[in-house]
């Protein structure tokens, strides 16, 4: 997994546990299947750029933090 995609994976984790919701539920709220939720949990997809900015809006981290934190690890 690279580091986008374990920031990515990150985040969507911190989320559902902070807001005790399933992958299912983020899955909806999202509108993605289940399975496309599962991939992008395990870093084998990533979000499209409309997805990004959905995971923004739902999560309410910045998809800017996330690419800037994989600037800084390099």
């Amino acid at each position: 997994m690279d580091i986008l995609s374990n920031m990515i994976y990150k985040t969507i984790n911190e989320y559902l546990i902070n807001k005790h919701l399933s992958p299912k539920q983020l899955a909806a709220k999202l509108d993605i299947s289940e399975s496309y939720m599962s991939m992008l949990r395990l870093g084998r997809r990533r979000p499209s750029p409309d997805l990004a900015q959905k995971i923004e809006a739902v999560t309410g981290v910045p998809f800017k933090r996330l690419l800037l934190k994989k600037a800084k690890t390099k």
